[in-house]
């Protein structure tokens, strides 16, 4: 813009510089304010009625021009000659460098922005190229027609012009600020409306169909893909309540199922129970008469082959009079009816009552107990139900356990509860069986024959069922060849 503006007032310059010329100069009435403090007269003068007229040359012209436009505070001018007669025409450093290079460069134009005190200009200048009606009056400057005679430096100040710049950007900034503030709002509601909505819907609805409510839907009208995603979403949702409600009259179907086959399961175990009831109670009578026929037999003499003959009798019957008395307890502790006689008593001297006659049993295959009398530690219990205990874990430790190995019995106190422990050297339990061995029918092989079941797998089962009357734990920890511990806990007082 102050280029332009420049390239305007240097051509009027040029233009009236060029038609005084033309005119070979202009005549000035010499009194006149017009013509006040000019120098560089020539002599030609025109005398008439109204005063002396004097001739102007075109420098003259462009000074007061300059001088009048200073005054009125738009801009100023002036002549910068390669040659000057005026020293005021002598040019500064730019305007040098600029005459060189109109010269020899062939350049038309030159500007900088110079700073003068306060005030900031926009200095333009042009080359002034010497015609016909220069060499006149510059004859005697060695110019030639076509050379470059001088310059034209047009002062333009341009604080005001930087202000109103400064002004447009600041309003360019603040209309962009808005534009992009405006444009950000409305794609933040479009992006709201359009794309959050209807995904925080689709969140809840999601939320609500985790929590179990299969009824919920989402509503999405924004007619493009988040509309189809929530028509899917409403789709699968019905899916999945059709497939509930499906899956739930299965599920009421098969638990009224599942609880008649439970009914006729508890009504076929409580069968089996009185049933086995029953017959132990049967058996023991023909087997206790069976067993006093055996003993009268022992005292009498039948002669050595049939005493052999008795003695297989004999074991047979002890096995069958065992089995038959595990069938009754275990039917009786399944049908909670066992008789608890509790009494305060000593559970470390039971232990030792028990070793005592085990003891026989561990010494048929050369294996030691080891027990540690730790003084009387009391409970309250059955006796003769812990007996039993103690007489199976032991039994079992023996029957488990490789000759010459040791069993190792351990009585303690932590807490209220009395712990009982058990531990043989036998070939260990695996992890898979530790998990059952407490369940009724559960067998293991004994340490005779690894396929040979070792009895009726009620003893265990027997066990759990009189510490657990007692308010105790029994347990079991084992590894493979590395023998077995059975624990059991008994409350010191029944509450």
């Amino acid at each position: 813009q102050v280029v332009n503006q420049a390239r305007v007032l240097v051509r009027q310059i040029i233009l009236t510089r060029q038609w005084i010329s033309d005119c070979g100069g202009i005549m000035v009435l010499r009194d006149s304010d017009g013509a006040a403090d000019a120098s560089g007269f020539y002599d030609d003068r025109m005398e008439t009625p109204r005063g002396t007229y004097q001739r102007f040359t075109p420098s003259m012209v462009t000074k007061k021009l300059s001088q009048y436009s200073l005054r009125q505070d738009l801009y100023t001018f002036r002549l910068a000659g390669a040659n000057p007669l005026n020293p005021e025409n002598q040019p500064d450093d730019f305007e040098k460098s600029a005459l060189a290079q109109f010269a020899h460069q062939g350049v038309t134009e030159a500007s900088q922005i110079k700073v003068s005190g306060s005030e900031i200009y926009f200095q333009y200048m042009v080359p002034l190229v010497v015609d016909k009606a220069c060499l006149d009056c510059h004859k005697n400057q060695g110019y030639s027609k076509g050379a470059i005679g001088g310059g034209l430096s047009v002062f333009l100040p341009i604080r005001e012009i930087k202000a109103s710049l400064t002004r447009d950007h600041l309003e360019l900034a603040a209309a962009g600020v808005g534009l992009i503030s405006l444009t950000i709002l409305t794609l933040f509601v479009l992006l709201r409306r359009l794309v959050i909505r209807p995904l925080n819907n689709l969140r809840d609805m999601t939320g609500e169909i985790s929590d179990g409510n299969l009824e919920a839907r989402v509503s999405i009208a924004t007619g493009d893909e988040l509309e189809q995603l929530g028509d899917s979403f409403n789709s699968m949702a019905g899916k999945l309540s059709r497939g509930r409600d499906i899956l739930e009259e299965r599920i009421k179907q098969a638990t009224q199922e599942l609880a008649d086959a439970n009914r006729e399961l508890q009504g076929l175990d409580k069968l089996k129970s009185d049933f086995l009831a029953n017959m132990s109670h049967e058996l023991r009578s023909p087997l206790t008469v069976l067993r006093g026929g055996v003993d009268y037999l022992k005292r009498t003499d039948i002669g050595p082959e049939n005493r052999d003959y008795l003695t297989i009798i004999d074991k047979s019957l002890s096995r069958l009079i065992y089995l038959v008395s595990d069938l009754f307890d275990f039917t009786k502790i399944e049908a909670n009816k066992i008789e608890w006689s509790f009494q305060r008593e000593s559970v470390s001297g039971l232990v030792q009552e028990v070793i005592e006659f085990t003891g026989p049993l561990a010494m048929e295959k050369y294996i030691s107990i080891a027990y540690a009398h730790p003084g009387d530690i009391f409970a309250e219990i059955d006796l003769e139900r812990i007996e039993q205990v103690l007489v199976n874990l032991i039994e079992n430790a023996i029957k488990f356990s490789a000759p010459g190995t040791e069993i190792r019995i351990d009585v303690s106190e932590e807490n209220d509860m009395v712990l009982v422990a058990v531990k043989d050297q036998g070939t260990g339990i695996s992890e898979e069986n530790l998990e059952v061995i407490f369940e009724k029918f559960h067998t293991l092989p004994s340490s005779g024959d690894r396929n040979k079941g070792g009895g009726t797998g009620l003893g265990l089962a027997i066990c759990k069922g009189i510490i657990q009357g007692h308010g105790g734990k029994i347990w079991a920890e084992s590894s493979q060849n590395k023998g077995s511990v059975f624990t059991f806990s008994l409350p010191k007082q029944r509450f």
